[in-house]
């Protein structure tokens, strides 16, 4: 999340300035001056909402996720309305990169009571919260932590957030360059032994989403799964991202890009 500080101007051209760059994968929030921004704090605090009941960071006042939830809102609802149509009941939905697990906890009311949700995050102070909504709110949604990458087993790195550039815990991700901060073990969807077919799965994981679909093409193969997963234009230089590399894996797998949500999801969908 990019914040602006102090941005002066009509509302109106505030709203199509971040409109403009939200296509292009930044989200802006205009902060005014002297408000506090987020900190990292280990404090959290409890939220009934009209989307289910959730644990949220108290200090994270910046937080563009946590303030869509406290408000009632669905963070992603684009996406989440592209799972309704796909997902079905008594099947598998994998959400990779589940934040604070709200999009989790909407795909389990999907899913139904014979099916199930696979939630994965790699911060682990985002993960214990994630644990604590799932089991707030749903007994159908297994939680998995861990880098979701090519190969399972090894050890990837995750920052510590200074909420320095970003505002938002989901804005950061694994050091793919520098390979500093918390040590975090991969794991790969083609290591799991998924008991049910899946019917869909969504994948958000700040640069590293071609590593998690890399590391699930079994899976893909088998289940022929609807996919939404995010192209990180924001991140493209400092990571070395090509999207014709994931133009290449999705051609490779037998899929076609079926639309694209908010600029920089993609739906694609088996041939």
């Amino acid at each position: 999340m990019l914040t602006a500080n102090g941005a002066n101007g009509p509302m109106s051209f505030k709203t199509k300035f971040a409109s403009a760059l939200r296509t292009l994968g930044v989200d802006v929030s205009y902060t005014r001056p002297g408000r506090r921004r987020s900190k990292r704090t280990d404090r959290l605090s409890f939220y009934e909402t009209a989307t289910g009941k959730y644990y949220l960071p108290t200090d994270a006042r910046d937080d563009a996720i946590a303030k869509d939830i406290k408000s009632g809102r669905i963070f992603d609802a684009p996406i989440f309305q592209i799972a309704k149509k796909y997902i079905r009941p008594g099947t598998i939905a994998l959400d990779v990169g589940s934040n604070f697990g709200q999009m989790a906890i909407l795909m389990s009311t999907l899913v139904g009571p014979d099916g199930m949700v696979y939630a994965f995050d790699a911060d682990d102070f985002v993960f214990k919260i994630l644990e604590k909504n799932a089991k707030a709110n749903a007994k159908n949604i297994t939680t998995v932590f861990g880098a979701v990458h090519h190969t399972g087993g090894d050890t990837l790195y995750f920052p510590v957030q200074d909420f320095e550039r970003f505002g938002t815990y989901g804005s950061y991700g694994i050091d793919y360059v520098h390979g500093q901060g918390r040590p975090v073990p991969t794991v790969a969807i083609d290591d799991i032994d998924f008991p049910s077919p899946i019917s869909f799965m969504k994948v958000d994981v700040q640069g590293g989403d071609l590593f998690a679909l890399k590391g699930a093409t079994k899976t893909i193969a088998k289940h022929k799964m609807p996919i939404v997963f995010e192209y990180e234009y924001l991140f493209e230089d400092e990571l070395h991202l090509s999207f014709q590399e994931y133009v290449d894996f999705v051609r490779d797998s037998g899929y076609y890009f079926a639309k694209v949500i908010n600029g920089h999801n993609f739906l694609v969908l088996p041939r």
